[in-house]
Order: structure tokens, then C-alpha cells, then sequence
């Protein structure tokens, strides 16, 4: 076996005897189910005069509060993401195991990138099983489907691997925490400018609106949810003028954004690649 893929098979082990993966397949159905029984309740709403709400408002809620639940989604992939690859080279090196491995016949580009795949494929694996899961009971509970179900999970799968490489290079110089926490507060940072940019861009604040696009270039993560959210938008949701809502997106990201974002991630691995290389261990 290639030695990449025995880094990346050890490194899934790692995370299972962590108990890591055994925590999140435990919490996420009683997620799952406490949010599949929220969306059974919003169909028996009604307004202040004991009138029930038309279907389109019900529909209007139930667009609503997935895309909420959406971002709680995405938030919890961020950080999970954040704190697995902070100490997945900061660790092996404080703790002088990467020291015994590199002399024998492994690169140190095969660490990270082996690294890299093994925790990059259970994340984007448990996005599809959780947002799946999630989209099946909200259907099966209300049989409401937004416009773009398998592209909001890849969306958001796309912006925790945003999170893990720039984590993964931050972990090749500094510790643990500090990797986690500064990671953090860059998602944050994404998001709370990504907001700025939708005021901007609705009351004509150009330097507002700048300001977000050059950050989303700079580290893509809120654009990538941006594109989440605008795959889940029905037509209801941009008629009722929801799109002035921070949550909200009044576009998916076009292809050119794709291919920098793509483009961006592998500059940064090759970053932390060569970070690496020139690490004393």
C-alpha cells in the first residue's frame, strides 16, 4: 500500500479510537430527530386571530429553518474539521513519532498529504450521511425539498475541507490550540464579513461590498456557504424578500469562484506541504 494511504488509513484509525467518530454518529440522529420534530410542529402554527397559515407561509418557514439548521450544520463541520486537524501534525511532532518515521523511506509531502485524505474523506463522507439524513426526515415529516439538496451538502463539505487545510498548514508551525483557535476565528471572521458584504451589496455600500469579496477570495469559506444556501432557497423565500436576510444568498457562486476556491485549496496544502519541509523536527 502506498505509504499516503497508510498515513491516511492510520490516521481514520486514530479518529476512531478517539471516539470521535462513535460520538458523532450517537449525537447526530437525536439531532436529526429533534429537528424532524420541530418541522412536524410548524405545520399547526397559526397567526395571532387563531387563523392557520397558508400553505405558502408554512412553506416559507419550513424554507426558513432548514437553511438555519443548515448553517448549524455547517458551523459544527467547521469547527469539527478546525479541531481534528490541529493536532494532526502538531501532536506526532511534539511527541517525537514523526521523528521515528521520516528517516525511514516517507516523504514528508506523503505525511500531509496522507494526513490531508484521512480526514478530509470521513468529513465529507459524514456531510453526505448527516445532511442526507436530515433532508429524508424533513421530507418524510413535511415533504418539503429545496431546489438543490445534494448541492447544499457539497457546498458545505467544500467549506469544512477549507477549514481542515488551513488548519492542517497552521498545525506544521504552532500548537494544537492555537492552530484550532485561529482557524476559528478566521470561519467567524468569514462569516460576520460575508454579512457585511450582503448589506453593502443591498444599499449600494460599494466598499462594503468590496471588503466581502476580497476576504471570500482570501479565504473562501463564507462564499462556499453562500452557495449552500442559495442551493437551498425555494422561489417562495426570494419572493417574500428573505434575501435581505444575513442568512440569505441572492446568488450561487458562479464557476469562476469554484475554480479559485479549488485552485486556493491546493496552494494551501502545498503551503503546508512545503511549511513542513522545512519544520525542524
Amino acid at each position: 500500500m502506498p505509504p499516503v494511504l497508510t498515513i491516511a488509513r492510520l490516521t481514520i484509525f486514530e479518529a476512531i479510537r478517539r471516539r470521535v467518530v462513535l460520538t458523532v454518529f450517537i449525537l447526530t440522529p437525536i439531532v436529526v430527530g429533534l429537528t424532524g420534530w420541530g418541522f412536524s410542529k410548524l405545520t399547526h402554527l397559526s397567526h395571532n386571530d387563531g387563523a392557520p397559515l397558508s400553505r405558502p407561509e408554512v412553506r416559507l418557514n419550513e424554507a426558513v429553518l432548514l437553511i438555519l439548521i443548515a448553517f448549524m450544520f455547517s458551523v459544527v463541520m467547521a469547527i469539527g474539521a478546525s479541531f481534528l486537524a490541529a493536532p494532526a501534525l502538531a501532536n506526532d511532532i511534539e511527541s517525537g513519532l514523526l521523528l521515528a518515521m521520516l528517516p525511514r523511506p516517507i516523504r514528508r509531502a506523503e505525511v500531509v498529504l496522507g494526513k490531508w485524505l484521512g480526514l478530509a474523506a470521513p468529513l465529507v463522507i459524514y456531510a453526505f450521511i448527516a445532511g442526507g439524513l436530515e433532508l429524508e426526515v424533513v421530507y418524510a415529516v413535511t415533504g418539503y425539498l429545496p431546489p438543490g439538496p445534494a448541492e447544499a451538502i457539497a457546498y458545505i463539505a467544500a467549506q469544512s475541507l477549507v477549514l481542515l487545510t488551513v488548519t492542517l498548514f497552521a498545525s506544521t508551525r504552532l500548537a494544537p490550540m492555537a492552530s484550532g483557535i485561529i482557524v476559528v476565528v478566521l470561519f467567524g471572521a468569514g462569516w460576520i464579513i460575508g454579512i457585511a458584504q450582503t448589506v453593502g451589496s443591498t444599499f449600494n455600500n460599494h466598499t462594503l461590498a468590496n471588503a466581502g469579496t476580497a476576504f471570500s477570495l482570501v479565504f473562501p469559506s463564507d462564499g462556499l456557504w453562500r452557495g449552500a444556501v442559495a442551493a437551498l432557497e425555494p422561489a417562495v423565500v426570494l419572493a417574500e424578500g428573505v434575501q435581505y436576510d444575513p442568512l440569505a444568498a441572492t446568488g450561487s457562486p458562479t464557476t469562476a469562484y469554484l475554480v479559485w476556491a479549488a485552485l486556493w485549496g491546493a496552494g494551501m496544502l502545498a503551503w503546508a506541504i512545503y511549511s513542513f519541509s522545512r519544520r525542524e523536527l
